[in-house]
């Protein structure tokens, strides 16, 4: 995914300072203040349609509570149902929730993701194996280019050595396929 660079005909910074004010759902007063009444909101919601078998699948297979929660705090927030702080303050009750359904239906969930790096350094092999889980698609196509780089190498390597061949035939030095081989005195 490659960074959207600045264009001619793109909108200039400070462009949504000019747009219409209240135009988008978190900029209207939110629709609950009270973090009790939005946990309420979003548990019913969880209760209603899809929601609650689709966290189950996600918990189920492997995605931690703490991903879930954000997600589920971040849209709440954008569709204008509360503000940042709420968004906040309702975190650990709606990660408190979660665990329980997933306990309630027969397994735990993973509560945070690990941090299985070591003072926030990546090596190589942790950044295939991230990428390898978390963007299939990116990994596969670098794992491609990487292998295309090695066949090309490859023959160009081919193509060197037979040239060398080549040149030491025109050079009347022998290779071990042509090579006269001394003659040998016939013993009577």
């Amino acid at each position: 995914m490659a960074f959207d660079k600045l264009k001619a005909l793109s909108a200039p910074p400070g462009h949504s300072f000019t747009d219409e004010p209240g135009k988008w759902a978190w900029e209207q007063a939110p629709r609950f203040s009270d973090p009790n009444q939005a946990i309420d909101f979003i548990v019913q919601k969880f209760k209603t349609g899809q929601s609650e078998d689709d966290m189950l699948k996600l918990m189920a297979a492997g995605i931690t509570i703490e991903e879930l929660v954000g997600q589920v705090s971040f849209k709440g927030f954008m569709q204008g149902a509360f503000n940042p702080d709420v968004a906040e303050l309702i975190k650990p009750a709606i990660a408190m929730y979660l665990m329980k359904l997933g306990i309630d239906n027969g397994f735990t969930p993973t509560m945070f993701i690990p941090d299985d790096s070591e003072e926030g350094e990546v090596d190589d092999g942790k950044f295939f194996s991230i990428l390898k889980e978390r963007n299939p698609e990116v990994f596969n196509d670098m794992n491609e280019r990487l292998n295309k780089a090695t066949r090309l190498q490859e023959e160009f390597a081919i193509e060197e050595n037979i040239q060398n061949m080549e040149q030491m035939n025109d050079q009347g030095e022998g290779t071990f396929i042509n090579e006269e081989q001394p003659q040998q005195e016939e013993i009577v």
